[in-house]
């Protein structure tokens, strides 16, 4: 079942074209994320923290993020953390 839900909510994730998010919204995101261990860990290391600062395609992924779903449910932040490290794995491989 869990598998099912997680396949139905990257389907919507894929199928979302709404617009993209405000710097606003990405920096508020970014100072919600910061309460998350894993993000922490993450910005930590020079090269992530200035691809979270800088790349558009890292920080739509971080604007894309609901808070208030992040908090309530451990799977949409796993789902969440894999996807921003999975980007930012992306972002570094093109740059290379």
């Amino acid at each position: 079942m869990e598998l099912f839900l997680e396949i139905l909510a990257l389907a919507g994730d894929l199928f979302w074209w709404g617009d993209p998010p405000s710097d606003q919204r990405i920096e508020a995101n970014i100072a919600s994320l910061m309460a998350y261990s894993w993000f922490v860990e993450l910005i930590e290391k020079p090269q992530y923290d200035k691809l979270v600062r800088e790349n558009p395609s890292v920080r739509y992924v971080i604007g894309k993020m609901r808070m208030k779903k992040m908090k309530r449910s451990p799977m949409y932040e796993e789902r969440k953390e894999r996807k921003l490290k999975k980007e930012i794995q992306k972002q570094l491989a093109a740059s290379s």
